[in-house]
Order: C-alpha cells, then sequence, then structure tokens
C-alpha cells in the first residue's frame, strides 16, 4: 500500500509521524510556530537561535555563538543558522536522509539547505513567492471566481493616479502592497494627505 493510500485519516496521518524514522529539522529563530510539534512528530528537532526554554528542552539544537538578535527577517536568520559550522557539524552526526521545515525561506536558504543534504518539505521557494503575492492570489481568485473584497489591481505613483483607478471603490481606499506583512504594508487612505505621510 503506498503512502498516500494508507495516510487518508487524521488517525494514519498521527501513527505515520509519531513512527518515523527520518529526522526532521525545524529551523528558525524560535521554536514558537511549531512548539508542541515534537510530542506528535517523532524525531523532530528544533534548530534555532534562540532558547526559549533555556537548556531544558530536549528537543532543541543552538549554536553556543548564535546570534539572538540583529538578523533582519526570517530568511536571513535561517541562512546564518544554515551557514553556522556548529550546526553543520551537528546535522553531519545526526547522519543523512534528513528533512528540513521552514517557516519562510529563500532561494539563498534553498540552496544552503540543499548544500547541507536536507530535503526541503516544501514546494521551491520561487513557487512560494510567486504565490506569496497578493497581487497573484487576488489574480488566481478571481479567474477561479472566489469572491474578493472589491478591488483594483495597479501600479499607483500618485494620489492623483490612485484616485482615477480606484474612483468607483469610493473615497475611502486600502492599499496593500504585493509583499510583507499585512502592518506594515496595508495602508488607508482618504486624503492626499494619507498617500503622502
Amino acid at each position: 500500500m503506498s503512502a498516500m493510500t494508507a495516510l487518508q485519516c487524521p488517525a494514519a496521518i498521527r501513527d505515520f509521524f509519531r513512527h518515523n524514522h527520518t529526522p526532521f529539522y525545524y529551523v528558525s529563530t524560535s521554536t514558537f510556530n511549531l512548539l508542541g510539534a515534537d510530542a506528535w512528530i517523532n524525531n523532530l528537532t528544533f534548530i534555532n537561535t534562540i532558547d526559549s526554554f533555556d537548556g531544558q528542552q530536549p528537543h532543541i539544537f543552538v549554536p553556543d555563538d548564535a546570534l539572538a538578535h540583529g538578523l533582519h527577517g526570517i530568511e536571513a536568520a535561517n541562512s546564518y543558522l544554515l551557514k553556522h559550522q556548529a550546526v553543520a557539524d551537528y546535522l553531519h552526526k545526526r547522519g543523512p536522509d534528513s528533512a528540513v521545515l521552514f517557516l519562510m525561506f529563500d532561494e539563498p536558504t534553498e540552496r544552503l539547505a540543499h548544500h547541507l543534504g536536507l530535503r526541503i518539505c516544501f514546494p521551491p521557494a520561487a513557487l512560494r513567492r510567486y504565490l506569496d503575492s497578493k497581487v497573484t492570489t487576488t489574480r488566481l481568485a478571481n479567474r477561479a471566481g472566489v469572491p474578493c473584497v472589491p478591488n483594483v489591481l495597479a501600479r499607483v505613483e500618485s494620489y492623483a493616479t490612485l484616485r482615477r483607478v480606484a474612483h468607483a471603490l469610493g473615497p475611502d481606499v486600502v492599499v496593500q502592497l504585493p509583499y510583507g506583512d499585512s502592518g506594515t504594508t496595508t495602508f488607508f487612505i482618504s486624503t492626499e494627505a494619507d498617500f503622502h505621510p
């Protein structure tokens, strides 16, 4: 029976990961996004820049001299860890046929993981970046007939252009950039002063 056939219910998925022998590594600044997953996934180790458990969690590896701060972005932190000699030594001791998980990764991180012999448990970084664009996902939703908030997709370089392309949306608009966290790339605009803060 193939793995696809065997893993068609929650119990089979839980059993599969409980008896997993492949080393899985979650590389990130901390355990936060997969906290507790090591209780469900056998052979899962966290490789982090911060030890949130102060040495009390047996499934965490943090290099002794790891930078806890000063890394700009999740991808930069992941690449930093994969370039760290202590991480390479740790992975080498654990053996081949290992897989890696990331919250976010880019092409440089992808290359570093492959150089270390790690299989990435996601589609390629280029595809992730393509699908991460809010413009792309809006276009895909429109093509699939999935209802979206009323919107206009346009390049806007001035307040006059914004008013022209968004005239049907009313006087108050929300401008969303294609990439980035919504808290830093979402703008509520009612006046020209809002457009040029």
